[in-house]
């Protein structure tokens, strides 16, 4: 059983490595993920599914970009963490150059509609995909790759990573976009 007095605790908890209190901060935000997700899904750029992973994502962002002595509550952070990756993800896919891939929808796609958030399956399933998730940050991207996606969830812009990292903005566009591709097939796995 996991015993802090607050979320910050918990948060740090979350960065040393412990599953569980990953786990919890998971369950604790799935019906805000949830509710961004159902914000978006009717515009068709992306599955619920992908807007629940980019939730996640922002999740992750939240949990490793917090910083307890700036005067914000976790969950305040960690909801617009969720929003924003959810809202940009979203962007991104409705961006003109993706008009082919945004206009193929794959025979085999199952919607999680009415799904209840505090289900325990659903749960145990999120924590699951994060563990891939991580793993697959831990060991599959490469230094530069792993770089750039820090920084991108810590919040710094393509111009300011790319200027940290003495590289272009486009080969910081390529790296996160190669991270990303790893994670979604680390995922899919």
């Amino acid at each position: 059983m996991l015993h802090y007095s607050d979320d910050n605790e918990l948060v740090a908890a979350a960065v040393a490595g412990d599953e569980q209190a990953m786990s919890v901060l998971i369950r604790s935000l799935m019906p805000c993920i949830e509710v961004q997700a159902s914000k978006f899904s009717d515009l068709g750029a992306m599955t619920r599914h992908d807007l629940i992973q980019e939730g996640l994502l922002g999740v992750v962002r939240a949990v490793f970009g917090f910083d307890g002595e700036k005067n914000v509550r976790f969950r305040t952070y960690a909801e617009t963490c969720i929003a924003n990756s959810i809202a940009d993800a979203v962007r991104n896919q409705s961006r003109k150059k993706h008009t082919p891939l945004n206009s193929y929808v794959p025979i085999d796609e199952v919607e999680l509609t009415g799904v209840n958030p505090h289900d325990p399956e659903r749960v145990v399933f999120m924590a699951e995909e994060m563990k891939q998730i991580k793993s697959c940050i831990d060991n599959e991207l490469t230094d530069l790759e792993y770089s750039v996606l820090m920084r991108h969830i810590a919040g710094d812009s393509y111009e300011e990573i790319a200027s940290n990292l003495g590289i272009s903005t486009k080969s910081v566009d390529n790296a996160l976009t190669r991270a990303r591709n790893k994670i979604k097939a680390a995922r899919n796995v």
